[in-house]
Protein backbone atom coordinates (compact mmCIF):
# COMPACT_ATOMS: atom_id res chain seq x y z
CA UNK A 1 0.00 0.00 0.00
CA UNK A 2 2.84 2.37 0.84
CA UNK A 3 4.40 1.81 -2.61
CA UNK A 4 1.10 2.56 -4.34
CA UNK A 5 0.73 5.84 -2.45
CA UNK A 6 4.23 6.92 -3.51
CA UNK A 7 3.45 6.29 -7.16
CA UNK A 8 0.22 8.29 -6.87
CA UNK A 9 2.06 11.27 -5.39
CA UNK A 10 4.66 11.35 -8.16
CA UNK A 11 2.05 11.02 -10.92
CA UNK A 12 -0.47 13.50 -9.56
CA UNK A 13 -0.94 16.26 -12.18
CA UNK A 14 2.31 15.36 -13.90
CA UNK A 15 3.10 14.42 -17.50
CA UNK A 16 -0.46 15.06 -18.62
CA UNK A 17 -0.95 13.65 -22.14
CA UNK A 18 -1.44 16.10 -24.99
CA UNK A 19 -4.92 14.78 -25.72
CA UNK A 20 -6.14 16.39 -22.46
CA UNK A 21 -5.48 19.81 -24.01
CA UNK A 22 -8.36 19.21 -26.40
CA UNK A 23 -10.91 18.12 -23.81
CA UNK A 24 -11.28 21.13 -21.53
CA UNK A 25 -8.53 20.29 -19.08
CA UNK A 26 -6.70 23.61 -19.60
CA UNK A 27 -9.82 25.42 -18.33
CA UNK A 28 -10.07 23.02 -15.38
CA UNK A 29 -6.45 23.62 -14.38
CA UNK A 30 -6.75 27.39 -14.80
CA UNK A 31 -9.84 27.44 -12.58
CA UNK A 32 -7.91 25.35 -10.07
CA UNK A 33 -5.08 27.92 -10.05
CA UNK A 34 -7.47 30.82 -9.53
CA UNK A 35 -9.38 29.13 -6.71
CA UNK A 36 -6.09 28.31 -4.98
CA UNK A 37 -5.21 32.01 -5.25
CA UNK A 38 -8.47 32.95 -3.53
CA UNK A 39 -7.85 30.25 -0.92
CA UNK A 40 -4.53 31.94 -0.09
CA UNK A 41 -6.30 35.28 0.29
CA UNK A 42 -8.98 33.86 2.59
CA UNK A 43 -6.33 32.02 4.60
CA UNK A 44 -4.49 35.28 5.30
CA UNK A 45 -7.72 37.13 6.13
CA UNK A 46 -9.63 34.58 8.19
CA UNK A 47 -7.19 31.91 9.37
CA UNK A 48 -3.81 33.57 9.90
CA UNK A 49 -5.46 36.98 10.35
CA UNK A 50 -2.30 38.59 8.97
CA UNK A 51 -4.36 41.24 7.14
CA UNK A 52 -6.69 43.61 9.00
CA UNK A 53 -9.66 43.12 6.72
CA UNK A 54 -12.05 44.86 9.15
CA UNK A 55 -10.12 48.13 8.96
CA UNK A 56 -9.79 47.87 5.19
CA UNK A 57 -13.51 47.27 4.71
CA UNK A 58 -14.40 50.02 7.16
CA UNK A 59 -12.32 52.44 5.11
CA UNK A 60 -14.22 51.35 1.98
CA UNK A 61 -17.59 51.65 3.75
CA UNK A 62 -18.19 47.93 3.31
CA UNK A 63 -19.09 45.15 5.70
CA UNK A 64 -17.98 41.53 5.51
CA UNK A 65 -21.22 40.52 3.77
CA UNK A 66 -20.61 42.96 0.94
CA UNK A 67 -17.03 41.71 0.65
CA UNK A 68 -18.15 38.08 0.48
CA UNK A 69 -20.80 39.00 -2.11
CA UNK A 70 -18.06 40.48 -4.31
CA UNK A 71 -15.80 37.47 -3.77
CA UNK A 72 -18.61 34.97 -4.40
CA UNK A 73 -19.30 36.67 -7.72
CA UNK A 74 -15.56 36.53 -8.40
CA UNK A 75 -15.64 32.75 -7.87
CA UNK A 76 -18.62 32.48 -10.21
CA UNK A 77 -16.75 34.53 -12.83
CA UNK A 78 -13.72 32.25 -12.56
CA UNK A 79 -15.83 29.16 -13.21
CA UNK A 80 -17.28 30.75 -16.35
CA UNK A 81 -14.03 31.34 -18.23
CA UNK A 82 -14.17 30.25 -21.84
CA UNK A 83 -14.25 26.55 -22.65
CA UNK A 84 -12.31 27.50 -25.76
CA UNK A 85 -9.20 28.33 -23.71
CA UNK A 86 -6.46 25.97 -24.89
CA UNK A 87 -2.91 25.77 -23.53
CA UNK A 88 -0.56 22.91 -22.81
CA UNK A 89 -1.68 21.48 -19.47
CA UNK A 90 1.85 20.85 -18.25
CA UNK A 91 2.83 24.45 -19.06
CA UNK A 92 -0.11 25.69 -16.96
CA UNK A 93 0.98 23.56 -14.01
CA UNK A 94 4.65 24.57 -14.22
CA UNK A 95 4.12 28.28 -14.84
CA UNK A 96 5.61 30.84 -12.44
CA UNK A 97 2.82 33.33 -11.82
CA UNK A 98 5.26 35.85 -10.36
CA UNK A 99 6.22 36.94 -13.86
CA UNK A 100 4.13 39.71 -15.42
CA UNK A 101 4.24 39.36 -19.20
CA UNK A 102 4.69 35.55 -19.26
CA UNK A 103 1.54 35.20 -17.15
CA UNK A 104 -0.39 37.49 -19.48
CA UNK A 105 0.83 35.37 -22.39
CA UNK A 106 -0.16 32.11 -20.66
CA UNK A 107 -3.67 33.44 -20.05
CA UNK A 108 -3.98 34.98 -23.49
CA UNK A 109 -7.31 34.23 -25.12
CA UNK A 110 -9.23 34.92 -21.93
CA UNK A 111 -10.92 38.25 -21.24
CA UNK A 112 -7.93 40.05 -19.69
CA UNK A 113 -6.96 43.64 -18.95
CA UNK A 114 -3.87 45.48 -17.74
CA UNK A 115 -4.58 48.39 -15.41
CA UNK A 116 -1.78 50.87 -14.78
CA UNK A 117 -1.38 53.60 -12.21
CA UNK A 118 -0.41 56.94 -13.73
CA UNK A 119 1.77 59.08 -11.44
CA UNK A 120 4.91 57.16 -10.62
CA UNK A 121 4.29 54.41 -13.16
CA UNK A 122 3.23 55.62 -16.61
CA UNK A 123 4.90 58.99 -15.92
CA UNK A 124 8.21 57.26 -15.15
CA UNK A 125 10.48 57.51 -18.21
CA UNK A 126 11.89 54.09 -17.36
CA UNK A 127 8.42 52.60 -17.72
CA UNK A 128 7.57 53.95 -21.17
CA UNK A 129 8.93 50.96 -23.08
CA UNK A 130 7.02 48.61 -20.78
CA UNK A 131 3.91 50.76 -21.24
CA UNK A 132 4.09 50.33 -25.00
CA UNK A 133 4.48 46.57 -24.59
CA UNK A 134 1.38 46.52 -22.37
CA UNK A 135 -0.69 48.17 -25.10
CA UNK A 136 0.59 45.73 -27.72
CA UNK A 137 -0.10 42.61 -25.69
CA UNK A 138 -3.39 43.30 -23.91
CA UNK A 139 -6.15 45.84 -23.44
CA UNK A 140 -4.59 48.51 -21.23
CA UNK A 141 -6.33 51.14 -19.12
CA UNK A 142 -5.15 53.82 -16.73
CA UNK A 143 -6.62 54.06 -13.24
CA UNK A 144 -5.50 56.96 -11.12
CA UNK A 145 -6.54 59.04 -8.12
CA UNK A 146 -5.42 62.06 -10.15
CA UNK A 147 -8.57 63.51 -11.79
CA UNK A 148 -6.64 65.87 -14.09
CA UNK A 149 -5.31 63.25 -16.52
CA UNK A 150 -6.46 63.67 -20.12
CA UNK A 151 -5.53 62.32 -23.53
CA UNK A 152 -3.45 65.45 -24.11
CA UNK A 153 -0.66 64.09 -21.90
CA UNK A 154 -0.25 61.03 -24.16
CA UNK A 155 -0.50 63.10 -27.33
CA UNK A 156 2.19 65.50 -26.10
CA UNK A 157 4.51 62.59 -25.32
CA UNK A 158 3.69 60.92 -28.65
CA UNK A 159 2.96 57.61 -26.98
CA UNK A 160 0.10 55.16 -27.48
CA UNK A 161 -3.26 56.17 -26.10
CA UNK A 162 -4.59 53.71 -23.50
CA UNK A 163 -7.90 52.00 -24.15
CA UNK A 164 -9.43 54.14 -21.41
CA UNK A 165 -8.38 56.69 -18.82
CA UNK A 166 -10.09 56.19 -15.47
CA UNK A 167 -9.14 59.44 -13.72
CA UNK A 168 -10.98 59.63 -10.41
CA UNK A 169 -10.53 61.86 -7.39
CA UNK A 170 -9.01 60.28 -4.30
CA UNK A 171 -7.67 56.95 -3.06
CA UNK A 172 -11.03 55.42 -2.17
CA UNK A 173 -12.60 56.03 -5.58
CA UNK A 174 -9.52 54.59 -7.26
CA UNK A 175 -9.84 51.36 -5.27
CA UNK A 176 -13.58 51.19 -6.01
CA UNK A 177 -12.86 51.62 -9.72
CA UNK A 178 -10.38 48.75 -9.84
CA UNK A 179 -12.87 46.49 -8.05
CA UNK A 180 -15.53 47.49 -10.59
CA UNK A 181 -13.19 46.82 -13.51
CA UNK A 182 -12.51 43.32 -12.23
CA UNK A 183 -16.21 42.45 -12.43
CA UNK A 184 -15.98 42.66 -16.24
CA UNK A 185 -12.82 40.64 -16.81
CA UNK A 186 -11.41 37.16 -16.26
CA UNK A 187 -8.08 38.62 -15.14
CA UNK A 188 -6.96 42.08 -14.06
CA UNK A 189 -3.20 42.70 -14.02
CA UNK A 190 -2.72 45.81 -11.93
CA UNK A 191 0.57 47.72 -11.67
CA UNK A 192 1.23 50.47 -9.12
CA UNK A 193 4.26 51.95 -7.40
CA UNK A 194 2.39 52.37 -4.10
CA UNK A 195 1.83 49.25 -2.01
CA UNK A 196 -1.19 50.71 -0.19
CA UNK A 197 -3.29 50.42 -3.36
CA UNK A 198 -1.92 46.99 -4.19
CA UNK A 199 -2.76 45.73 -0.69
CA UNK A 200 -6.39 46.82 -0.95
CA UNK A 201 -7.13 45.30 -4.34
CA UNK A 202 -5.11 42.13 -3.60
CA UNK A 203 -7.71 41.12 -1.02
CA UNK A 204 -10.33 41.33 -3.79
CA UNK A 205 -8.41 38.86 -5.96
CA UNK A 206 -6.78 41.29 -8.40
CA UNK A 207 -3.40 40.17 -9.76
CA UNK A 208 -1.14 42.81 -8.24
CA UNK A 209 2.32 43.91 -9.37
CA UNK A 210 4.70 46.55 -7.99
CA UNK A 211 6.71 48.91 -10.18
CA UNK A 212 9.85 49.60 -8.16
CA UNK A 213 11.43 52.01 -10.63
CA UNK A 214 13.43 49.27 -12.33
CA UNK A 215 11.14 46.33 -12.95
CA UNK A 216 7.69 44.88 -12.32
CA UNK A 217 7.57 42.42 -9.42
CA UNK A 218 4.74 40.33 -8.02
CA UNK A 219 2.96 41.85 -5.01
CA UNK A 220 1.24 39.64 -2.47
CA UNK A 221 0.20 39.67 1.18
CA UNK A 222 0.62 35.89 1.36
CA UNK A 223 2.86 35.20 4.35
CA UNK A 224 3.90 31.60 3.65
Amino acid sequence: MGFGYSIMETKYLADIPEVANKHGFPKTLTIRNEIIHLKHIFTELFTRKSVDIRNMLEYLNMDIYRYMEIMTNRIRKIHHISRGYVRDCNAILKHNHNKFFPTIQLLGGLNNIIVLDFDGVVTDKRFIEIYELCNKRCRTEICSANPTITSKWFEAKNITMPSRINAVKGKKKKIYKIIEIQKKYDNVFYVDDEKKYLDYVWVFGVKTFLWNGKKITKHSLKTI
